[in-house]
């Protein structure tokens, strides 16, 4: 019987075979592999089920690349392992063996990780907190980090589009970094991570499209779930005034305030990798006694997006845990910056309706309709506020008053087999392509742990997304 690999078996140890990369589909998987040993003899991949009975076995055409299996069953957990033979037929290395399910996936499967896979492991296995980025050459880049609860989390994977989304395949890792944000600025491509779950917050440089990494610079000293610290999950990094500007916050889900709410900014021609060019505001405590928030104890914000308003001012609008409130869904909040000084905490400015505020979400703005747009997770079961079966495109005019687009991913109302507890499009992070929306979604479907822990991160296109704007 399978036993699942061990610590020492991880892909970040120094194994000459692993695979890199899975996106099992529709009746087959595809991987990415990698061998350290430079020899003639083939690489030989094999599938087993559960039982250890070997379904398929494949000679893999190259000592690196990418490989396809095909002629498999839908909704069966299978086992892979590849095994390097030399010129006399003896076996010179074997890679980790790693878990996968076969099903249908809604959109490009860019990274796969089975919840008893635990290769990844002590960072977690779970793919999470997607990260999406175009370069000026047209290349995608993608990236999720390796999640767990109470695990090390602090490991992130990165993938690579040359063909616009059609195919991916693994670039690079970058560690230690958790909660990871990939951007671009005058020509350098850079990631904002956490050395671990509110941990020290780093920001690291590739100076060649992500394929190796520098050592990171701190930026916010850290702490733990015990005792608080930087709290970043991928938001959006904005350029206003001459600075770049990025929200995140500080304290922890353990401790009873939550978490405070702040931001870091630089000057636009300044050295980003270096720690004393940065300002870190100080943070803003939530307070239900704020003029016109719900009404009870919310479990104050998180995930702030820094967005410039039509006044051409900087806010940060951020999701709103009020499940114990009243109302107890569709609000956020805004919070005012003074971006003629930077080192101040944002102030409290109003409450606004809004789809989707138990989930992450990403604001950007569209120059050509003249809209703001947010990918949500739209609650349609009042009963479940936590469901993030329902994927919605949303727009607003003006910041506060939003409507509903239209839904991208409904696995609400579509019958599919499994409920709103194991199935999540979730933490969406997304870009303007011309007509088009493009979007990383963690996605939890075919037998996740449960719809937060998901096994998939997921690529898709909204087409002609505007087209919607008229009804």
């Amino acid at each position: 019987m399978f036993k699942n690999p061990t610590q020492k078996e991880n892909c970040r140890a120094h194994g000459k075979l692993k695979i890199l990369r899975m996106a099992p589909v529709d009746q087959q998987v595809t991987f990415d592999y990698e061998c350290d040993i430079q020899e003639s003899g083939e690489i030989v991949a094999s599938i087993y089920d559960l039982n250890t009975q070997i379904v398929t076995k494949e000679v893999c055409p190259n000592e690196s690349g990418s490989f396809t299996m095909t002629g498999l069953q839908n909704g069966l957990d299978y086992m892979i392992e590849l095994i390097q033979y030399d010129k006399a037929g003896n076996e010179s290395a074997k890679s980790p063996t790693r878990l996968f399910r076969t099903g249908y996936v809604p959109g490009t499967v860019v990274n796969y990780i089975h919840p008893d896979d635990y290769t990844f492991m002590p960072s977690g296995r779970s793919p999470a907190s997607p990260s999406l980025l175009q370069l000026p050459n047209g290349f995608l880049l993608a990236s999720h980090d390796i999640y767990w609860g109470k695990a090390a989390q602090n490991l992130t994977h990165v993938f690579i589009s040359k063909d616009n989304g059609t195919t991916w395949s693994f670039q690079s890792q970058i560690f230690p970094s958790f909660w990871t944000k990939l951007f671009f600025h005058h020509g350098v491509l850079y990631a904002f991570g956490m050395d671990g779950e509110y941990g020290d917050l780093n920001i690291f440089k590739s100076t060649d499209e992500g394929r190796t990494w520098s050592a990171p610079t701190l930026m916010c000293k850290g702490g733990n779930r015990d005792v608080g610290g930087p709290h970043k999950a991928p938001m959006p990094v904005v350029e206003f005034k001459g600075r770049l500007w990025t929200a995140f916050e500080y304290g922890s889900w353990s401790l009873p305030s939550y978490h405070d709410s702040g931001f870091a900014s630089i000057a636009v021609d300044d050295d980003l990798m270096v720690r004393e060019n940065w300002v870190i505001s100080e943070f803003l405590r939530y307070s239900n006694d704020w003029d016109g928030v719900c009404k009870g104890e919310a479990r104050g914000y998180l995930e702030g997006n820094i967005v410039i308003t039509p006044e051409d001012t900087l806010v940060n609008v951020l999701r709103y845990q009020i499940e114990h409130c009243d109302p107890n869904y569709g609000r956020a909040i805004v919070l005012g910056i003074d971006h003629d000084h930077p080192e101040k905490a944002p102030t409290f400015n109003r409450l606004i309706r809004f789809h989707g505020n138990f989930s992450k979400f990403t604001i950007n703005y569209d120059s050509v309709s003249g809209y703001y747009y947010a990918l949500v997770n739209r609650v349609t079961q009042k009963a479940e506020l936590k469901q993030r079966n329902c994927l919605t495109l949303t727009r607003s005019k003006d910041l506060d008053d939003w409507e509903i687009v239209r839904d991208i991913l409904n696995f609400q109302d579509n019958g599919w087999k499994e409920d709103l507890k194991k199935v999540g499009f979730q933490y969406i992070d997304w870009i303007f392509e011309g007509e088009d929306i493009l979007f990383l979604s963690r996605t939890a479907i075919n037998n996740a742990y449960n719809f937060h822990n998901a096994n998939y991160l997921t690529y898709h296109r909204i087409e002609h997304f505007r087209d919607h704007l008229e009804r």
